[in-house]
């Protein structure tokens, strides 16, 4: 049996950069209750009031937003790298931090996404060494 973290207060599954392998999570937009109160409790425009998103496995959580689907400066806005899900899909598990943002997901000087991942805060870890 494997464990997994669970923050009961921010409801996040694992931490960032940890590797999940669900397919439905908590929607980061309006975290799970389906409703946007910014909007006077209008339906949420990104999980259609459901409050779960689908995203394929193997995923991570969003470094750029934290995993809270909304944007840096307006936080009435959906985050450009994980289209406000709060989840992102990689494409393989073996992964390290991005080196080049430090897992942060932003550019050191700008804030904008990181170009090396993305803003994902990862990247593929590179084989070094390999002997055929």
């Amino acid at each position: 049996m494997e464990w997994k973290t669970f923050d009961w207060k921010s409801q996040k599954v694992g931490q960032k950069g940890e590797v999940l392998d669900k397919v439905v999570y908590r929607c980061g937009f309006c975290k799970g209750a389906g409703l946007v109160s910014s909007k006077g409790n209008a339906r949420c425009p990104i999980c259609s009031g459901d409050g779960t998103v689908r995203v394929a496995a193997p995923a991570v959580i969003c470094a750029y937003c934290n995993g809270e689907g909304r944007a840096n400066l307006n936080r009435d806005i959906s985050c450009s790298v994980c289209k406000g899900k709060g989840v992102v899909t990689i494409e393989c598990k073996e992964i390290q931090n991005c080196t080049a943002c430090k897992g942060t997901g932003k550019e050191c000087n700008s804030g904008l996404p990181c170009l090396t991942c993305k803003g994902k805060g990862v990247v593929t870890k590179q084989i070094t060494g390999a002997v055929l």
